[in-house]
């Protein structure tokens, strides 16, 4: 595995984190949508230069792997786990 690979899934697997806390911010906390969203951001561009810098890859190339695969997969994970937790309660 490369270590673009090693990145891309690092990315995926923390976006899957990424929703389950943002839904617990939002269902339980009561934290608006738009905050935990710059809150995300904010965690991706930590992560991304964390991932880069174990992985011995430049910083710009590091932001610019996975960004499609966070971002998408933590908004359509979210969205489910939210209108999953609405229903059910």
């Amino acid at each position: 595995m490369t270590a673009a690979d090693k990145i891309y899934w690092s990315k995926f697997a923390a976006a899957l984190g990424m929703a389950v806390l943002t839904l617990v911010g939002q269902v339980y906390f009561k934290v608006s949508g738009s905050i935990l969203f710059m809150f995300g951001a904010l965690v991706y561009m930590g992560l991304s230069d964390l991932l880069s810098s174990r992985n011995g890859i430049d910083r710009s190339r590091g932001i610019k792997i996975g960004v499609g695969v966070f971002f998408f997969s933590w908004m359509v994970i979210w969205v489910l786990l939210y209108t999953v937790v609405q229903t059910m309660g």
